[in-house]
């Protein structure tokens, strides 16, 4: 696969796809027409002060809405479930599972046990920073392999897009970190995946979410969050936390935009040519934003009071190689159940190579 970095080039698909896979064929309703409209009910567990929410109101609704406009042939009537009304963050994929929502965003990190495959991300640390290119490139695996679409059949869901919003993880903490030293011994809040990104250092892993990072710290239950600009800035975590390490960990494919199987067979064609072109775009406008809003995180910390370090470039480098070889780990057990994994690795990384991002380790490397 070949990958551009070139945000503006990439997004041109997804916008273009309004005229060319909408309105050839369908022609415009007439005046008596009868629009059909349609209840869908999309969930997730976090509230719309959290980016995924937050680009699902702003970015994946209005967008689908936008395509079904071109026709008028269908509306959606969108039943919001967000902020814990129908599931707590991590419940999402069940939600939609059992059709209890129709669809929704589900954050991968909290099911690595039922999404094995799509963890590609959290095995692969120090290697990027760039979310609309991890979006491409995973979305172009999950077509590609269908080990990532299977996963989703015992689920009782379709997948429509893959995308993320950690750009960039780094550490929030009560404490100054000025060295990877400096880690040995805190208690240190992640989603779970990502934690043995840093326990190798010496730090306790303690599994939470961006629901309860800001009550850990405060607290004093952890000393430190393993999080990023965006949720930083978005949910003010500089409030609790004074000092801002940016370990340049990288991001990773965090989320999915999934529908629940028996609604998804009931949608008409046209409506599911727009939900999936719009989840597309969604992951696009999410890593732009991400990447947008992360800038301000510095500027933010400083001007509360807070302390900015950045991590030395050699140290970043020693950090990634003394790690276990988190991909090989994750490539041996998905090959053991028949998932040709070693390829879909070399292939990522690979993609990541291409568009000269900054890899600290070759992942795909036995």
């Amino acid at each position: 696969m070949s990958y551009s970095t070139d945000r503006s080039k990439r997004s041109w698909v997804f916008k273009g796809l309004t005229a060319s896979i909408l309105a050839a064929g369908m022609g415009l309703a007439s005046p008596g027409f009868a629009q059909e409209e349609i209840d869908v009910s999309i969930v997730s567990g976090f509230s719309p002060a959290v980016a995924a929410v937050k680009m699902l109101k702003e970015s994946f609704m209005p967008n689908v809405d936008a395509r079904l406009a071109e026709t008028g042939n269908y509306k959606i009537n969108w039943q919001e479930a967000f902020s814990g009304t129908l599931a707590k963050p991590a419940g999402e994929l069940e939600a939609i599972e059992t059709g209890l929502a129709d669809m929704g965003v589900i954050p991968t990190a909290f099911h690595a046990d039922k999404l094995p495959v799509y963890q590609i991300g959290y095995v692969t640390p120090f290697t990027t920073t760039d979310l609309v290119l991890i979006h491409e490139v995973v979305d172009g695996l999950v077509d590609k392999y269908p080990a990532f679409r299977d996963t989703w059949t015992g689920l009782n869901q379709v997948t429509l897009s893959a995308s993320g919003i950690p750009d960039n993880y780094i550490l929030c903490s009560a404490e100054p970190i000025t060295s990877l030293s400096d880690i040995d011994g805190l208690k240190v809040a992640g989603a779970g995946p990502n934690l043995r990104w840093i326990e190798p250092a010496g730090a306790t892993g303690v599994t939470g979410s961006l629901g309860n990072f800001y009550q850990l710290v405060e607290t004093g239950v952890v000393d430190a969050m393993l999080v990023w600009g965006e949720a930083v800035v978005s949910l003010k975590f500089y409030e609790v936390c004074e000092h801002y390490f940016n370990a340049n960990l990288g991001g990773v494919n965090s989320y999915v935009i999934n529908a629940n199987q028996q609604a998804w067979d009931s949608y008409p064609d046209e409506v599911k040519e727009a939900m999936i072109a719009a989840a597309k775009q969604y992951g696009v406008d999410i890593g732009n934003f991400a990447a947008e809003l992360g800038s301000k995180a510095r500027d933010t910390f400083v001007a509360n009071g807070g302390s900015v370090v950045e991590i030395d470039p050699q140290e970043r480098a020693d950090w990634a190689a003394t790690l276990p070889n988190l991909a090989q780990e994750w490539v041996a057990s998905l090959e053991a159940s028949g998932v040709p994994a070693q390829d879909i690795l070399s292939e990522y990384m690979q993609a990541m190579r291409d568009a000269n991002q900054p890899v600290a380790r070759q992942w795909d490397e036995q």
